[in-house]
């Protein structure tokens, strides 16, 4: 069964210069305007200005903010969005640009790493790749179904989690979107290449309509 991921929060430590890297460019995200509480995600840039996030976390927000691990904070737009698919890319304006993760691919049975938030502070959590699966699930507006590409991985994912990216060796090769209900070591997520599209429609950097907010 799966669980989407509405809200929470990720955290911090790496070993080598690659780990560095992926830490630098994961964010933590935060949108407004749906309910009294922010709904809390993660990302991560993958150029120098966009991050790649879920939808359900920016839907029907009116007002985004992405959090780097060193502290920095900006102002967020969501420039590309795919309700169906549940992926959203954000343009992010800041005089530095941060690091950022490639997009790459897997295969069962490889590792790697992802970047959430624990008590305010960026941390890096272990996940194999278990099965591919062609994801059909329901969209964030519970309207209808819609297939996407996707596996399944063995990782601790909790709450706030969703939209933190994938990473093996430097590369992103997935967005978590989803965890079991029933099984703390299992989550869901999707196929980084799914997003390939978003990327066109993110080229002329303007604001897309985010729709309605998530029930």
């Amino acid at each position: 069964m799966l669980g989407v991921l509405v809200a929470g929060a990720a955290i911090a430590g790496c070993s080598d210069r690659t780990s560095e890297r992926d830490v630098a460019a994961a964010v933590r995200v935060e949108a407004t305007g749906c309910r009294s509480r922010p709904s809390v995600g993660a990302g991560s840039f993958v150029s120098d200005r966009l991050v790649l996030t879920v939808a359900h976390v920016v839907a029907g927000s009116d007002g985004v903010q992405v959090e780097l691990a060193d502290g920095t904070t900006a102002t967020a737009r969501v420039v590309a969005i795919d309700r169906s698919k549940d992926l959203a890319l954000l343009d992010v304006d800041l005089e530095q640009a941060p690091a950022h993760v490639d997009i790459g691919h897997t295969r069962p049975g490889e590792r790697g790493e992802f970047v959430v938030w624990r008590d305010g502070s960026p941390v890096e959590q272990s996940f194999e790749v278990a099965t591919f699966v062609d994801i059909n699930a329901s969209d964030i507006d519970h309207s209808g179904s819609g297939l996407r590409k996707g596996f399944q991985i063995e990782a601790q994912v909790a709450n706030g989690d969703s939209g933190s990216l994938l990473v093996r060796n430097g590369t992103a090769v997935g967005v978590i979107f989803a965890r079991s209900t029933g099984d703390d070591d299992r989550a869901w997520a999707t196929d980084i290449r799914e997003a390939r599209p978003l990327f066109d429609v993110a080229a002329n950097g303007q604001a897309v309509d985010v729709g309605r907010c998530v029930g």
